[in-house]
């Protein structure tokens, strides 16, 4: 049976690493858009563990938060054969790495999702720009390193994980609200971003994706 994905109408927020993890993976799901009465019906039946969404419905099971959707995905999309990447990495070192940078993305989107909530508060926007940027930006360059051409992942291994996506998507969103010049003084994470941004299935999602509030 299909996966399903619930997320708000309208809305890219938490779903949209997964989105574009099941796109990369090329594993078809049923993308459901949630109005506010529907999601308080879900929460009032019980159907939301921890009434919130994004949740994920497949086999009989539905999954919410959103690092442990990715993962499972990543899970489905290693043990359906469909490419020689690996999603979950290599070895359990990658898998843990991966975890971590879901957690470091999760953080990074809390602190863009209030500077896109005060539009225009310029000190809200600076604060951001200047101070929190710089340091998680400055990680990633470190681990954005490159072992070989077909080094795709950050950290140790080859592979573009679950946790790659989530940064990935962390990222571009930063970039689609400063521009894309802002990952300049990072030479090594834009490079990095850039293989991502045009691996032929997540290139296919971003160009065909809807205008839609972050």
């Amino acid at each position: 049976k299909m996966a399903k994905l619930y997320y708000f109408e309208g809305k890219r927020g938490d779903a949209e690493a997964i989105r574009m993890l099941l796109a990369d993976a090329q594993l078809p799901y049923d993308n459901v858009g949630v109005s506010q009465p529907q999601f308080q019906e879900m929460v009032a039946s019980g159907d939301l563990l921890f009434g919130q969404l994004p949740m994920l419905e497949i086999g009989g099971m539905k999954l919410v938060e959103p690092a442990a959707i990715l993962e499972h995905i990543a899970t489905m999309a290693d043990a359906s054969g469909k490419s020689s990447n690996l999603y979950l990495g290599a070895t359990e070192n990658e898998r843990s790495t991966a975890r971590s940078l879901c957690s470091a993305a999760a953080d990074l989107r809390r602190e863009l999702l209030l500077v896109r909530q005060s539009k225009h508060n310029s000190a809200i926007r600076n604060n951001f720009k200047d101070n929190i940027l710089p340091p998680f930006f400055q990680a990633i360059d470190k681990l954005a390193v490159a072992s070989s051409e077909q080094d795709k992942g950050l950290g140790d291994g080859i592979h573009f994980t679950f946790g790659d996506m989530a940064v990935f998507e962390a990222v571009n969103a930063v970039c689609e609200e400063f521009k894309v010049g802002i990952l300049r003084p990072y030479p090594n994470m834009k490079e990095w971003h850039d293989k991502a941004r045009y691996r032929p299935e997540v290139d296919k999602f971003i160009v065909a994706r809807p205008e839609a509030e972050w």
